[in-house]
C-alpha cells in the first residue's frame, strides 16, 4: 500500500503521456466503481513557490519537494498524478470524503530551461483542460505583476484553450483557485480579488479571439476563486490552521468548488483516454509556436502604454464628465479626452515597437475609448431624451392654453424634437454618432409612442364623459317618460335618445358627415371611438329600457294610466259621478288606454308600427342567452329582437290579470261613492205637500226676510255649482256628521258609566260613618 501512495509521471520530460496511468487507477480503486465521483485538480504556478508542498499537506500526497537548505532548483518535472482520499481538514467536515486525482505541474519560470516555454505552456494548457479546479500558486507580493504571477503565461493558455476549445457548444468551465501564500493581511483579500479579476478581465478582453468566440467573456470559462495562507516557515500555526480550512473547502460537497459544468462526466478509464488526446492535440497543435521575443516584448510593452493611457483618460472623465454639462459641452469635453489619450499619451510610445502589434493594441484601446464613450453617449440621450417627453407632456396637458388637443400634441411634438436636435448634433459634429437622423428618429418614434397613448387617454375621457352623460342626463328623462307611458312612448324614448347623441356628436361631425375627435388619432380610430360611443347609447338604453319595464313596474305604470283616465277629465279635475253610466263609461275607456299602453310597451316601435332594432354592427353579443349553434347572422338578429321585445305574451297575461284586478276594486269604490241628489218619494206626495201647504208657501214667500234669505241660499248654491264644490261640500257634511255621531255616543257612553258610581257612593259612606258613630260611643262607654 505504501508504494500506492507514490504519484506516477503523467507527462514526462519527454512529453509522452503515460500509458500505465489505468493501471495506476486500478491499482488504488481495485474492484470499486466510483463512476463520476471522483475530482481532479492540477497545480500551477511558479517554480519553487512550494507547490509540491501544499499538495502534500492538503491532500496528503507524496510528491517531491525541494530541499531549500541545500540548493533551489527544480524539483518537479513533467506533470505528476497522486491519488488522494485524506483531505487535512477538520474531522466535522472530513466525511465521506470522494476520490481526488491531483497533478502537480512543472514550475514555470524555471532556470533549468530558461526561454524555452514550450513544455511550460503546454502543461499548464493542459492542466487548464483536464481539470475541474486548477490551484494558481502565487505569492502575496507577486500580486500585480505581469510576470511574477505568471500572467503572460496565463494569457497565451487562455488564448490557445479558446482556439481548441472555445468554440464547443458547453465549453468546459474551470474553478481557478488563487491561493496567495505568505499571506499577511495587510492588504485585505477582497482588495487583491478585485485587483487579480481586473488583470484577468482586461487580459482576457485583448486576446485574440477565434470566429464564433468574439463576444465571449472570462466567467464564461473560469470562476476565479480566492484563499490566502499564512507564512509556512515564521508562521507554521497560522499556515497550519490556514490549510486545514482550504481543506474543509474541498471536502464539504456544497462548496463552488465542485459543480457538474466543471467535471467531464466521464468515468476514471473515459478520462485518461481523454486526458492522453487532449495533450496529444496540444503537443501537436502548430497554433502553439511560441512568437518571437520581439513580439512578446511588444506586447507587453503595448499593454503597459495603453493601460496607462486608459488609465488617464478614466481619471480626467471621472473629474470632468458629469450629468450637468449639455450635449455642446458634453461633446467638446468626450472629444479633448479621447484626443489626448491616443494622441498624446499612447501613439508616441507605443509606436516605438512592432508596428502590427502598435495597430493592434491602438484599435483595440480605440475601442476601448468608444465603449465607454458610448455609454456615456446613451446615458445623456437616454436622460435628453426622458427630459424632453416629460417636457412634451407638460406642454400637451396644459389646460391654460385655449386651443384643442390636436393642436397642443402638434406644438409640443415641433418644440421637443427642436430641443433635441440641438443638443443631439454637436456629438454628430465630432463623428460621436455615425447616424444623426436616425437617433431624431429613435427620438420621434418614441414620441409617437407618447402620443398614442395621449390620444388613447383623451379619447377614452371623451367615452366616459359620453357614458356619464348617459346616466345623469338621458336615463332620468327616459325614466320619466316610461313612468307616464302613451301609446306614443317609444317615438318620444327615441326622440329624446337621439337628441341626446346629435347633440353630443355634433361638435365632433364636420360639413361632410365625418367624425374627428380632434385628437390627431387616424380616421380608422375615430370610427372605432364612434362606434364604441353609439355600442354604449345603444347598450344603456336597452338596460335601462329592461331594467325598468318589469312585470311589477308595468303593473304600476297601467294603474297610473288607468287612474288618470278614469278619475280626471280632460282638463285634470277629479270626476263626480252623478250615476252609474256615467261610472261605466269612465271605466271602458280607462281600462281600454291602459290596454293600449300595455300593447306599446310590450314592443319598441313607432306610432307608424315599425319595430325599431339596434343596429346590426352595434348589436352587444351574449353568449349565455345565444345559442351556441346559432350562425353568427341568426345571433345578430336574436340581440336586434332582443332589445325590440319587452315583454312576452306569458308577461302580458300575467300583467292583465294584475290590471284587472286593480280595475274592478276602483269601479266597485266608484260606484259605492255616488250621491243620489233624488229622494225615493213617490210623487202624490210632492203634490200632497203643495195644496196642503199651500197658504204656509205663500205667507213665507211674502216675507221680506224670507225672501233675501232666499236669495242668498240660491246665490250660494249657484256658486257651489259653479265651481264644482258639492262633493267636497258633501264629503265634509258626512265627516261633519260623523264627527257629531261618534261625539254623541261618546258622550253617552260617559252618562252611563258615570251613573253606577254615583248611586254606590251614599251607600259606601253611609256604612262607613255608621260604624265610625257605634265606635265611638263605644268608646264613651268604657
Amino acid at each position: 500500500m505504501s508504494e500506492l501512495k507514490e504519484a506516477i509521471q503523467l507527462i514526462g520530460e519527454d512529453k509522452v503521456f503515460n500509458p500505465l496511468t489505468l493501471d495506476y487507477f486500478t491499482g488504488w480503486l481495485g474492484d470499486r466503481n466510483v463512476g463520476t465521483r471522483y475530482h481532479v485538480i492540477s497545480v500551477f504556478g511558479s517554480q519553487s513557490s512550494g507547490k509540491s508542498t501544499l499538495l502534500n499537506k492538503l491532500f496528503d500526497t507524496r510528491f517531491d519537494t525541494m530541499d531549500a537548505q541545500v540548493k533551489r532548483q527544480q524539483t518537479t518535472k513533467g506533470i505528476w498524478l497522486s491519488h488522494s482520499s485524506n483531505i487535512y481538514s477538520s474531522e466535522a467536515a472530513n466525511q465521506s470524503v470522494p476520490d481526488f486525482f491531483v497533478l502537480d505541474v512543472e514550475g514555470s519560470d524555471g532556470a533549468e530551461r530558461g526561454e524555452d516555454q514550450d513544455f511550460e505552456r503546454k502543461a499548464a494548457l493542459f492542466a487548464l483542460s483536464v481539470s475541474e479546479v486548477l490551484i494558481v500558486n502565487m505569492w502575496e507580493n507577486q500580486v500585480g505583476l505581469y510576470q511574477g504571477n505568471n500572467m503572460g503565461l496565463l494569457k497565451t493558455v487562455f488564448e490557445v484553450n479558446l482556439s481548441l476549445f472555445g468554440k464547443n457548444e458547453n465549453p468546459h468551465k474551470v474553478a481557478l483557485l488563487f491561493v496567495i501564500r505568505d499571506f499577511t493581511g495587510q492588504t485585505p483579500l477582497e482588495s487583491l480579488e478585485i485587483s487579480l479579476v481586473s488583470e484577468l478581465e482586461k487580459m482576457w478582453a485583448l486576446l485574440s479571439k477565434p470566429k464564433g468566440c468574439e463576444n465571449t467573456l472570462f466567467h464564461d470559462f473560469f470562476v476565479p476563486k480566492f484563499f490566502g495562507l499564512g507564512h509556512k516557515v515564521f508562521q507554521p500555526e497560522q499556515f497550519d490552521n490556514d490549510v486545514k480550512q482550504l481543506g474543509d473547502l474541498f471536502v464539504d460537497q456544497d462548496s463552488s468548488f465542485f459543480k457538474e459544468e466543471y467535471h467531464t462526466q466521464l468515468p476514471l478509464d473515459g478520462w485518461s483516454l481523454y486526458a492522453e488526446n487532449c495533450w496529444d492535440q496540444i503537443e501537436h497543435n502548430k497554433d502553439l509556436d511560441l512568437p518571437t521575443q520581439q513580439i512578446l516584448v511588444a506586447r507587453f510593452k503595448t499593454d503597459e502604454i495603453a493601460t496607462a493611457a486608459y488609465n488617464k483618460f478614466l481619471d480626467g472623465f471621472k473629474s470632468q464628465i458629469t450629468d450637468f454639462l449639455d450635449g455642446k459641452e458634453l461633446a467638446a469635453a468626450l472629444k479633448c479626452l479621447k484626443s489626448t489619450c491616443v494622441d498624446v499619451d499612447y501613439d508616441p510610445y507605443a509606436s516605438r515597437y512592432a508596428n502590427k502589434v502598435y495597430e493592434e493594441r491602438r484599435n483595440d484601446l480605440i475601442s476601448q475609448l468608444n465603449n465607454t464613450i458610448d455609454e456615456t453617449l446613451s446615458k445623456f440621450i437616454t436622460r435628453t431624451t426622458f427630459k424632453y417627453i416629460e417636457q412634451f407632456h407638460t406642454e400637451a396637458k396644459d389646460k391654460s392654453l385655449k386651443i384643442p388637443f390636436k393642436e397642443k400634441v402638434e406644438s409640443a411634438l415641433e418644440k421637443a424634437v427642436q430641443r433635441f436636435r440641438t443638443d443631439v448634433a454637436p456629438f454628430s459634429d465630432d463623428e460621436f454618432i455615425s447616424d444623426f437622423e436616425e437617433q431624431v428618429s429613435i427620438f420621434e418614434a418614441r414620441l409617437n409612442i407618447e402620443i398614442a397613448d395621449l390620444q388613447e387617454h383623451e379619447l377614452n375621457t371623451i367615452v366616459a364623459r359620453f357614458n356619464r352623460g348617459l346616466t345623469l342626463k338621458l336615463k332620468d328623462t327616459i325614466l320619466r317618460l316610461l313612468a307616464k307611458s302613451t301609446v306614443n312612448i317609444w317615438d318620444d324614448v327615441m326622440n329624446e335618445f337621439e337628441s341626446y347623441l346629435d347633440g353630443n356628436l355634433k361638435k365632433y361631425t364636420d360639413a361632410d358627415g365625418n367624425v374627428d375627435f380632434q385628437t390627431g388619432a387616424a380616421s380608422e380610430v375615430n370610427e372605432k371611438t364612434l362606434q364604441i360611443l353609439q355600442k354604449n347609447a345603444w347598450s344603456f338604453l336597452d338596460h335601462t329600457i329592461h331594467g325598468y319595464l318589469t312585470e311589477d313596474n308595468v303593473v304600476d305604470i297601467l294603474r297610473a294610466v288607468f287612474n288618470d283616465k278614469f278619475r280626471y277629465d280632460d282638463a285634470g279635475l277629479p270626476k263626480f259621478w252623478k250615476n252609474e253610466s256615467e261610472v261605466d263609461s269612465s271605466y271602458r275607456l280607462a281600462k281600454s288606454e291602459a290596454l293600449n299602453v300595455l300593447d306599446a310597451l310590450a314592443i319598441v316601435k313607432t306610432k307608424d308600427n315599425v319595430e325599431i332594432l339596434i343596429p346590426e354592427d352595434l348589436a352587444e353579443s351574449d353568449d349565455e342567452e345565444a345559442d351556441y349553434e346559432e350562425s353568427d347572422e341568426e345571433a345578430g338578429l336574436y340581440h336586434q329582437q332582443r332589445f325590440s321585445h319587452i315583454l312576452s305574451a306569458l308577461q302580458k297575461d300575467k300583467i292583465s290579470i294584475k290590471l284587472k284586478q286593480f280595475t274592478d276594486m276602483t269601479i266597485i269604490e266608484a260606484k259605492r261613492s255616488i250621491v243620489n241628489t233624488t229622494e225615493r218619494i213617490p210623487l202624490y206626495m210632492y203634490a200632497l205637500v203643495v195644496a196642503l201647504g199651500w197658504g204656509k208657501i205663500m205667507s213665507i214667500l211674502r216675507n221680506p226676510a224670507t225672501i233675501f234669505l232666499s236669495l242668498i241660499v240660491l246665490a250660494g248654491a249657484y256658486l257651489v255649482h259653479k265651481l264644482n264644490l258639492w262633493s267636497p261640500l258633501l264629503q265634509f257634511a258626512n265627516q261633519a256628521t260623523g264627527q257629531a255621531t261618534a261625539t254623541f255616543k261618546q258622550t253617552v257612553r260617559n252618562l252611563v258609566a258615570d251613573v253606577e258610581p254615583v248611586r254606590k257612593i251614599p251607600v259606601e259612606e253611609y256604612e262607613l260613618k255608621s260604624m265610625e258613630n257605634e265606635g265611638s260611643k263605644e268608646n264613651k262607654h268604657l
